[in-house]
C-alpha cells in the first residue's frame, strides 16, 4: 500500500511498529540496526533512523526489538512522533503486529486518523476479521476498512477481489480500488 500511493507522487513513510518481530527491513532489504525503538529512547535522532527507499518514500525500520515493546509504543515520544512526521508527510503508514499477538494497534490507533486492518485469505476469515473490527470499534478506534493482500485472481475469479489485468496495470486505478476497498464497511 505504502508503494503504490508514493508511486502516485505522495510523500510517504512507513514506520515498522512490529517491534516483536519486524519485518519491513526485510522487505526493502535495508538494515534494522537503527529505527524506531532506538529513536523512541533517544539512542538515535529521527533524520538518521528514517531510511529513503524512492523518491517519495521513506521507511523507519523497527530497529533493536526491546524487552517492553508496548512501553516504547504507548509513550509521549511514540505520539510527538507520529504528530511530527505526519506534518511532513502527506500519509504515515503504520505496520502492527496482528492483534492476536499484541495489543500494539490499538495503543497506535488512538494517535493515528484510523486503523485500516489487514487480511489474507486463507490466513484470516470472516469471523475472525468481524471479531477484530469489533475490537478495535469497541476500544474507540476509527477502523477505515479492510485491505485484503495476497489474493491471487486466478483463485479468485468470480469474486469482488478479481482485478483484471488491465484494471491493475494503471497505479492510479489500483491505488483507487484499494483505497475504496479500504473505505468499505
Amino acid at each position: 500500500l505504502a508503494a503504490v500511493i508514493a508511486q502516485r507522487g505522495s510523500k510517504v513513510l512507513l514506520i515498522d511498529a512490529d517491534l516483536h518481530k519486524p519485518v519491513q527491513h526485510r522487505i526493502w532489504d535495508l538494515s534494522n540496526e537503527v529505527g524506531l525503538s532506538n529513536m523512541l529512547v533517544n539512542q538515535v535522532k529521527l533524520g538518521d533512523a528514517i531510511k529513503p527507499v524512492s523518491e517519495t518514500l521513506d521507511v523507519l525500520t523497527s530497529g533493536v526489538v526491546p524487552p517492553n515493546p508496548a512501553v516504547l509504543l504507548d509513550s509521549e515520544r511514540m505520539a510527538s512522533l507520529i504528530n511530527h512526521v505526519a506534518s511532513r508527510y502527506d500519509f504515515v503508514i503504520i505496520d502492527t503486529p496482528s492483534l492476536n499477538v499484541a495489543a500494539d494497534a490499538p495503543i497506535l490507533g488512538k494517535m493515528t486518523d484510523g486503523v485500516l486492518l489487514v487480511s489474507r485469505p486463507g490466513v484470516v476469515d470472516s469471523g475472525s476479521a468481524a471479531f477484530a473490527k469489533g475490537l478495535l470499534e469497541q476500544s474507540g478506534q476509527t477502523v477505515l476498512g479492510l485491505v485484503v493482500n495476497g489474493v491471487i485472481p486466478d483463485n479468485e475469479p468470480n469474486s469482488y477481489y478479481y482485478f483484471s489485468q488491465e484494471y491493475i496495470s494503471d497505479d492510479s486505478v489500483a491505488l483507487n480500488r484499494i483505497l475504496d476497498v479500504a473505505s468499505y464497511e
